[in-house]
């Protein structure tokens, strides 16, 4: 009797059924490696096998807590196998590198706004760094580019970066888990953001001795410390040293012996103390000032650092009321970190930034008054106005920034030499390895002394700020790579930097340490005097400490030659320049005068506020300046 298809049907669909059911609980054994898996933890709305081995892991902070958001959240894996090589496969060590970062802390839901900013950022891809040495060795007409410090050639000036300076920036990647010190680099968000307390630095020591798997995990938080800035930025402008008064030195560690006036870091460099900054003598950190758009950027692409920097000292130092906002006009991100920090919304009005119109979180305006708060201390600081001197009048001096006057010194090295030699091994700091060709430099003195003074642009004007030879140097690689043996290539150049060298102090310069000053004026140290020549006249001379260099004539530390106009290629920035022939002359004239009437609240008020007044009236007792 032959089969009926309702009767195949029948007999076909509960063996297919059965196999189906049978495959899928082979395929559950296999995944999980037991049966009995149900009792896996369950966050997010899925199962989190991580747990079943490391829930003994503690130190988190609640935002990143793996009960709250589980372990692959940032470390990714397989969640759903308790098979240990199956659950660590495609397993992400080091979370924050910026080459894992947008699946990680930028994945959706977490944080992708900042991994995209700070994917752009100054602080990931140094870009103003690669631009501004493409320009140093004649491979760029410009200072301002694109580039990164992760994306290097071969090029002489690309080399000399992988070699001596590629390690300091966001978008280079940490290989192992290690806490912050003064010899950290890289890493992306984990740089700043990963703290490890003393029981997970033990922890982690019995590990690397052991391999006794760690029980106390570093926390991930917004309480970023002078520490983690410490590792880069006690290199190029040494601004952490130089926030804290430390200033570097060419002695060798053996000849430190004086613990309190000398500080060894762990690379070897010493350091001598001078006057540290006011801020930091108050016990401010970084971060107090500096905001999270400044260091994980704003999502445009910033040439150099002082365009991304969004502060000011009038935000927190003023005379006029500043703009507010309240906090229903704050974005998601700083409601987050208000929420973070325990900052009570409805109380306050934040001040705006006068060059973004950004909030300052921590920059309040209470009862009338300007109030800031430490981030991590939550110490509170009440900033004083500025002086009358410091916004009377005086002609010439509304175009002066705050640290042209209130800078106490800068670290200068006043010449370079910067050899390639072939023949030698380098690190390149992109591979992590060994390769042929070293750089080395061989620097000048080391000076830490009031800076120059020039000219840069700032929101389309001109304004008078500090300066410090940020390259006076011969660059002499005998054979680059590419290059034909024995071919010459010699560069010389004589650039200034514009320096905001964090050495903040309460009473500014006076007025002859400007308009008496070679080094202020950009001669270089020595002696500039103001000599009567007959009864009705006097005359500047210079006479300079350091000898001519063969390859342009000025001075070693020299910018500029005495009442001489320099125009050619004078600075790391476009519009950055010295002070012409017309302006030493208007700045000298007023040194002229200081030789006689000194700089009392009487003469400011009768000669230096109406200063082209009083030249139409000079005494015949004032000498005239006879100009060379």
């Amino acid at each position: 009797m032959p089969v009926t298809k309702r009767y195949r049907l029948k007999f076909i669909l509960p063996v297919i059924s059965g196999g189906i059911a049978l495959l899928l609980l082979i395929v559950w054994i296999l995944r999980d490696g037991t049966p009995e898996a149900s009792d896996v933890p369950q966050v997010l709305g899925h199962r989190e096998g991580c747990l079943n081995c490391h829930q003994a892991m503690s130190g988190f902070s609640p935002a990143h807590d793996p009960t709250a958001i589980g372990c692959t959240a940032c470390h990714l894996g397989d969640p759903f196998s308790l098979e240990k090589k199956q659950a660590h496969r495609d397993m992400v060590l080091i979370p924050g590198n910026l080459n894992n970062a947008g699946r990680t802390c930028g994945a959706a839901g977490c944080h992708p706004l900042l991994n995209a900013n700070l994917h752009l950022s100054l602080m990931a891809t140094g870009r103003g760094i690669v631009a501004v040495n493409r320009y140093v060795f004649g491979e760029s007409n410009s200072p301002n580019g694109e580039g990164s410090l992760s994306e290097l050639g071969d090029s002489p000036a690309e080399s000399h970066l992988r070699k001596l300076c590629a390690s300091c920036h966001l978008g280079k990647s940490k290989t192992i888990p290690e806490p912050i010190d003064e010899l950290s680099r890289g890493g992306g968000c984990t740089a700043c953001h990963l703290q490890y307390s003393d029981s997970a630095r033990q922890a982690l020591q019995i590990y690397q001795q052991s391999q006794q798997l760690p029980t106390v995990h570093p926390a991930l938080t917004i309480q970023v410390s002078d520490a983690h800035c410490f590792g880069c930025h006690s290199r190029s402008g040494r601004i952490s040293t130089n926030y804290q008064g430390w200033h570097e030195t060419q002695l060798s560690s053996d000849q430190a012996h004086d613990s309190a006036r000398f500080r060894v870091l762990q690379d070897g460099r010493v350091f001598v103390h001078q006057t540290a900054d006011v801020h930091f003598q108050r016990g401010m950190a970084c971060i107090d000032c500096h905001t999270w758009r400044e260091t994980m950027g704003d999502g445009r692409k910033h040439l150099h650092q002082e365009d991304q920097v969004e502060i000011s000292c009038q935000d927190c130092h003023r005379n006029a009321p500043p703009k507010t906002a309240p906090d229903e006009t704050l974005g998601e991100i700083e409601l987050k970190i208000l929420k973070l920090r325990n900052i009570k919304r409805s109380q306050h009005r934040f001040i705006l930034t006068s060059k973004s119109g950004n909030p300052l979180l921590n920059v309040l305006l209470e009862n009338g008054h300007v109030v800031v708060q430490g981030k991590n201390s939550g110490k509170e600081y009440h900033p004083k106005a500025p002086q009358p001197v410091c916004t009377s009048a005086i002609s010439g001096h509304e175009r002066l920034t705050c640290q042209g006057c209130h800078t106490a010194w800068a670290p200068q090295c006043i010449s370079c030499h910067t050899e390639f030699e072939p023949g030698q091994m380098g690190v390149d700091h992109l591979s992590g390895k060994r390769t042929p060709g070293r750089w080395v430099e061989y620097s000048g003195e080391f000076l830490a002394e009031p800076p120059a003074l020039g000219i840069r642009r700032e929101n389309g004007r001109e304004v008078v700020d500090t300066f410090i030879p940020g390259m006076i140097l011969t660059i002499n690689p005998e054979r680059q790579p590419g290059q034909v043996a024995g071919k010459e290539y010699r560069i010389f150049r004589r650039l200034y930097a514009p320096t905001a060298a964090h050495t903040t102090v309460s009473k500014g310069r006076d007025c002859n340490s400007c308009h008496a000053n070679p080094v202020a004026l950009g001669y270089g140290r020595g002696k500039l005097t103001f000599r009567k020549i007959n009864k009705r006249q006097g005359r500047w001379e210079f006479e300079p400490l350091y000898a001519p260099h063969p390859a342009d004539g000025l001075p070693d530390d020299a910018w500029i030659s005495f009442l001489q106009t320099r125009s050619d290629m004078v600075s790391t920035r476009s519009g950055a320049r010295p002070f012409n022939r017309s302006e030493q002359e208007e700045i000298l004239q007023v040194g002229a005068c200081l030789t006689c009437h000194s700089p009392t609240p009487q003469n400011i008020s009768r000669i230096y506020s109406h200063f082209a007044a009083a030249l139409r009236n000079l005494s015949p007792q004032c000498l005239r300046v006879e100009w060379q």
